[in-house]
């Protein structure tokens, strides 16, 4: 029966362990849902079972999902291309055997169900923490103390390096113990970030000081088979179906985008903020910090509790469930309501709707207008003397900038749009 017909044979002895019985009665069916083409509580292949859920095409919905298109998150790039990373990668596409060997499998699609957990696929730098050379510090770091002389301050959640070839300073981000521990509870987490091993391995052990999160599932850019790039080929085991990335840049995952949410900065330090173009100071250089209850981790947190229920909430619905379309689902639940139109955001070039911030405000679950009528709910716009800008405040609408549709992404939720006013000379 080949490979899908051994699977199924250990699916249904192990559930035959947890008390069905040997004459093929493993509590189906009726068989509660499929996953991959296979009943993920007795392993009986979905063409084959009596009594089971229809055939599940390949991009069949959710129960849930009645109108939600394709669609994935906004591209964002560093300005400049991809940031400088010390890299030594295979360009072959190709996974070679020595690139996956130090990388422990993942657990088999049919076990992760079982335990209710999903694959979660975390970045480092600027997702979960972030670093910087002592000799990148700014002079306003110094002074407040961010030196080559620091000391760890766990406390602060500040670290330094101090290894053959690692001399850094290392930022956890505010509450990502919390975020890890309570997101192990539904996924099975893997590290992936294009630094190097070294680094990579530095910095999980702050993290992750017993292993219990990651243990050894960590892939640097030594194990990574796309020069600069990020592909679940080195995750050996993980199907995409029910695998959730975050990063902080989209443009690492071009085969992935729908399984990613994009994480918002972490700018800690002011080479970070250099490196991304942000004329802006860093937050050590302001001393100041995201705050822990409210703040990126947080926010990302109630994110993958809502990607997590609605997966298994459709499985168990006897639907056919793919962890990418929960996620557009939710993802277009965000400004659900809301119809915008945009004065002067679009450049004259473009076709709107091949512009990046329309194709946002749409995943986001808006109605995207060419025109104001009364239908519109919100205007877009960079000057507040358009003729839609003045038609918004005559006629009571919403009138923000474009940070309102890019901090939604973001955060998950309607911003306060009194937060975003518009003013000329943006």
């Amino acid at each position: 029966m080949g490979r899908r017909g051994s699977r199924r044979r250990r699916l249904r002895k192990s559930m035959f362990k947890q008390g069905g019985n040997g004459d093929g009665d493993a509590r189906c069916p009726p068989h509660p849902g499929f996953v991959g083409g296979f009943c993920f509580r007795c392993g009986a292949k979905e063409e084959d079972a009596e009594g089971g859920a229809p055939p599940c095409p390949a991009h069949r919905g959710l129960s849930f999902l009645s109108g939600v298109k394709d669609g994935g998150a906004e591209g964002r790039a560093p300005p400049g291309g991809a940031p400088a990373v010390r890299r030594k990668t295979q360009e072959s596409p190709a996974v070679t055997a020595s690139a996956t060997a130090s990388i422990p499998r993942a657990s088999d699609l049919e076990t992760l169900l079982r335990a209710r957990k999903l694959t979660l696929i975390l970045d480092l730098d600027h997702t979960l923490l972030n670093s910087t050379g002592f000799r990148q510090l700014s002079p306003t770091e110094e002074i407040n103390g961010f030196t080559r002389h620091a000391r760890d301050d766990p406390s602060a959640g500040l670290f330094r390096l101090d290894g053959r070839t690692l001399r850094m300073l290392t930022k956890l981000r505010p509450f990502v113990r919390g975020f890890l521990e309570q997101a192990s509870a539904m996924f099975e987490m893997h590290v992936y970030t294009l630094g190097g091993q070294d680094y990579a391995r530095a910095v999980v052990k702050l993290l992750d000081p017993d292993g219990v999160y990651f243990g050894a599932r960590i892939v640097s850019c030594d194990e990574s088979t796309r020069q600069d790039m990020k592909n679940l080929d080195v995750v050996p085991g993980a199907e995409a179906v029910a695998v959730v990335i975050i990063d902080d840049s989209d443009y690492v995952w071009p085969e992935h985008k729908e399984n990613l949410i994009l994480m918002d900065r972490y700018l800690y330090f002011a080479s970070s903020c250099r490196q991304f173009g942000y004329s802006v100071s860093s937050l050590a250089e302001l001393r100041r910090d995201e705050r822990e209850h409210d703040g990126s981790l947080a926010v990302m947190l109630e994110v993958l509790k809502r990607v997590h229920r609605g997966f298994f909430d459709s499985v168990l619905g006897g639907h056919c469930s793919d962890v990418r379309e929960v996620i557009r689902a939710v993802r277009r639940e965000v400004l659900r309501g809301c119809t915008v139109a945009f004065s002067r955001v679009i450049p004259l070039e473009y076709v709107a709707g091949d512009h990046p911030i329309w194709k946002l405000a749409e995943q986001l679950g808006a109605v995207c207008a060419a025109n104001a009528d009364a239908t519109v709910t919100h205007v877009v716009a960079l000057d507040p003397g358009t003729e839609k800008a003045r038609w918004a405040r005559h006629n009571n609408k919403f009138l923000v900038n474009p940070n309102w549709v890019k901090a939604a992404s973001f955060r998950w939720c309607r911003p306060n749009e009194q937060e975003f006013p518009v003013t000329r000379g943006r």
